[in-house]
């Protein structure tokens, strides 16, 4: 077998040798020291806590209402005379707001009036009557004694074949005439009182007509009884209108309120403070103007969504109009021993962190409610964990666990 020569081996010595170079270096080269791991520390800012006694909000959205919405209506059929107002006028107290035609109502005065001056006439004259029944009444009554002796005269003298028949009969007669004279004088004496009293009451009537009458005499001119505006007009002037007819309609700015659902979780609450008498404030931005309101009461009936509360505006009434939404921020009865954060310090709606050491440490807490300083919001929470001092993060941080370094500062209330 022949030999492989020089030439063809060369390629494989040159393989080898090559291996054996690169196995020589990669002995022989410098060792590198191991990379240092360094634990990244975050910047945040913390609050140092501070638990006291806040009052927290409850934001609510209502309408605005009145229960105080005057309906002024037609006292009779008239014509309406002048309209002194428009739609949307602002009212003061006294204020002529419309009339209808006097003409309509003052003859039905006039009327009532004569009645009762002709039963006042009738009332007089009963009792001139009765004064003279009574002195009558003592004539008829001498009379009749003196009839009944005539007739005892004129039977002695007939038994004593004295007097005739004729005389006696006509004795028996004038005294029976005599006794229905009598009668009827007595008779009118004592219906003297129920015409007296039938009399009065039908002049009772006639004055009651009269103010009846003097009332819608009145009532034809529309008078504003309070400071307000007027929501609507129903009519022009010249228009005919009917008894009980809606003419305009109008309010008063003091009694203006709001009505706005408290939610079931609060419901209890709020009613334990007002049954307490805690006096309940509410604020509320309008059109620019800050409204001042306090809850004055609560419906009647309640529903799954909650109850409705309502609210006086004590301040701001002259801004708003009746239909009106808003949101408005009620405080609540004070809770103790809260402390107040920003919402970045608050990870799902249950737990905060503080900082021990340089290291986040979680804290689970209870929602007390929300709360303003400065108009800025805030989050009242409570927690058995917390105390005076300790370090809370505020800076939000997405990647927030247990543990976790940080290097903080802290930020002064």
């Amino acid at each position: 077998m022949k030999k492989p020569s020089l030439k063809q081996l060369s390629p494989i010595i040159i393989i080898v040798v090559g291996i054996a170079v690169f196995a020589l270096l990669k002995m022989t080269q410098p060792s590198s020291p191991a990379a240092l791991i360094i634990e990244r520390s975050w910047q945040v800012q913390t609050l140092v806590a501070n638990p006291q006694t806040h009052s927290p909000s409850l934001t609510l959205y209502g309408k605005i209402e009145t229960p105080a919405l005057v309906n002024a209506a037609a006292p009779k059929n008239s014509r309406v005379s002048s309209i002194q107002v428009r739609e949307g006028d602002p009212i003061h107290k006294g204020q002529l707001l419309l009339a209808l035609d006097e003409r309509d109502f003052k003859p039905r005065v006039l009327q009532a009036k004569a009645r009762a001056s002709e039963l006042k006439a009738l009332i007089q004259s009963e009792r001139s009557r009765y004064a003279a029944d009574k002195s009558a009444f003592v004539d008829e009554k001498s009379i009749l004694k003196l009839e009944q002796s005539a007739v005892e005269r004129a039977q002695m003298l007939k038994n004593k074949k004295l007097g005739s028949t004729a005389a006696l009969e006509q004795a028996q007669e004038d005294l029976k005439r005599q006794q229905l004279a009598f009668t009827d004088r007595k008779l009118a004496l004592d219906d003297h009182i129920a015409r007296l009293q039938q009399l009065k009451a039908r002049l009772a009537y006639a004055e009651a007509d009269i103010d009846l009458s003097q009332l819608d005499l009145e009532r034809s001119k529309i008078i504003a009884p309070f400071a307000g505006f007027v929501q609507q007009l129903s009519v022009t002037a010249g228009d005919q209108v009917k008894e009980n007819q809606i003419l305009l309609t109008f309010y008063s700015t003091d009694q203006l309120e709001v009505r706005a659902k408290i939610p079931t979780t609060f419901q209890n609450e709020i009613q334990k403070a007002l049954h307490s008498k805690q006096l309940l404030s509410a604020s509320a931005d309008y059109a620019g103007t800050t409204l001042k309101l306090t809850l004055n009461r609560l419906s009647g009936v309640a529903d799954a969504r909650g109850i409705d509360a309502l609210f006086h505006i004590s301040a701001g009434s002259e801004w708003v109009r009746p239909g009106s939404s808003l949101s408005l921020s009620l405080q609540r009865p004070d809770k103790k021993n809260v402390i107040a954060l920003p919402y970045s310090a608050l990870y799902d709606n249950n737990r905060i962190y503080r900082v021990v050491n340089n290291r986040l440490e979680t804290v689970n807490v209870l929602i007390a409610g929300s709360y303003s300083v400065n108009k800025t919001e805030q989050i009242l929470v409570i927690s058995p964990q917390l105390h005076q001092g300790d370090e809370i993060l505020i800076t939000h941080l997405p990647n927030a666990i247990n543990g976790l370094k940080v290097e903080s500062s802290i930020v002064l209330p």
